[in-house]
């Protein structure tokens, strides 16, 4: 049995809005699972987020949910909660996300309770305890509380907000990753549990060494890797159509010198004030102070020129991308990210696909599109309809 295919077996519903959730949802989709989108009359809010596509939908909401069906459920309607119910019996994994847009209420602890074996993920933004349980959080929320504010922007200048859903797509990864344990843990125990997930807590959790180093005063703290608000920020070195990265690991001065040479700095080899030549280029300390040499030849070269000749002396150089360079890029195009995705409006059929690859399994390539809101009740209702409903455990 393949590892993709052993997912076909699995049933997740999927009560979730934004990005946190679905993202989670849709990599187990991207893994062979049955997600059944759970959706109010109101659809979700995602769809709505930038300029519709063709169908009416954004693509935002195209790149998250593909794969997924949809059935559109109005849980203050007596019937609806009933096929709710149903759903949820009947399933392997709940996702469950109750931020501003979709209040329901609903205990899903006690859901966990109710079916033993069902394992629910709950997914809150800033925790389910505090002063702050059960307040909304946006992603500007949750980055200015975890401090990821105060890596990006200018030296004295305010904090400013990292510019993607880092905090959700985090989430989503954590939520995936707990679900997966628990899933394993079912097949030893054949009990299944309840795991909460905060897109604050998933934030934090990336923050590893720079948390550590934030003991004392946290805005006068460095040190490789570890460079606070006061550290210049890093935007590359200057050539004339664009930037690039510099870099020469440790123990590699001969190469670093005979790439001085190379580009007529020669003299700086011997220079006492580049003894620590490291510290002049990337991310070094002084290459604001020293890296002028660097910055006036740079200055007359293309990126690609630059880059070319740092390589070839063993060194480390890219350009720093555009959106339409990254996809066209050799070494991207190596790794082959995009997936096709079928049935969906043109601009949504080439996404991004899930990164890692299971030894000399066929790579799957082609997805579902995203589904159209309520487009499956019809088949998951008649589906429902012929399966015998689980039996619940007593309720304690």
């Amino acid at each position: 049995m393949s590892v993709l295919s052993s997912f076909t077996s699995l049933r997740v519903v999927e009560f979730a809005e934004g990005v946190a959730g679905p993202a989670a949802g849709m990599l187990l989709a991207d893994l062979g699972a049955d997600v059944v989108k759970v959706e109010t009359p109101d659809g979700d809010r995602s769809r709505e987020w930038g300029l519709p596509l063709e169908g009416g939908d954004a693509a935002i909401f195209h790149h998250l949910n593909r794969g997924k069906r949809s059935i559109v459920l109005d849980l203050t309607d007596t019937e609806d909660t009933a096929v709710f119910d149903r759903l949820v019996a009947a399933a392997d994994v709940l996702i469950a996300h109750d931020d501003q847009g979709a209040p329901s209420g609903i205990d899903w602890r006690g859901i966990a309770r109710l079916y033993p074996r069902l394992v629910v993920c709950e997914i809150d933004d800033i925790g389910s305890q505090g002063r702050f349980a059960g307040l909304p959080g946006s992603e500007l929320t949750i980055q200015a509380m975890s401090g990821f504010t105060r890596y990006v922007g200018d030296r004295d200048g305010p904090p400013c907000r990292v510019g993607f859903e880092i905090s959700g797509q985090a989430a989503a990864m954590h939520a995936y990753q707990g679900i997966v344990a628990a899933l394993i843990e079912r097949e030893a125990s054949r009990k299944g549990q309840h795991l909460s997930v905060s897109t604050l807590g998933a934030l934090l959790s990336m923050k590893t060494i720079l948390l550590a180093a934030q003991s004392g005063d946290t805005d006068d703290w460095s040190g490789f890797h570890l460079n606070g608000p006061r550290w210049p920020a890093d935007t590359g070195w200057d050539a004339s159509d664009g930037q690039v990265t510099f870099d020469f690991r440790h123990g590699q001065r001969d190469a670093w010198a005979k790439f001085c040479e190379a580009i007529d700095l020669g003299r700086l080899v011997d220079d006492p004030e580049y003894e620590d030549w490291r510290s002049t280029i990337y991310l070094g300390d002084r290459r604001f102070t020293h890296g002028g040499p660097y910055r006036e030849v740079f200055s007359r070269m293309t990126c690609a020129e630059i880059s070319k000749l740092i390589n070839e002396h063993d060194g480390i150089s890219v350009k720093f991308q555009n959106y339409a360079e990254v996809l066209n890029h050799e070494q991207v195009r190596i790794l082959e990210p995009l997936v096709e995705v079928e049935g969906g409006p043109e601009p949504a059929r080439s996404q991004i696909g899930i990164p890692f690859r299971f030894g000399d399994e066929p790579r799957r390539e082609v997805y579902a599109s995203a589904p159209r809101l309520g487009e499956h009740r019809s088949a998951i209702l008649a589906e429902l309809n012929r399966s015998p409903r689980p039996v619940a455990a007593a309720a304690s």
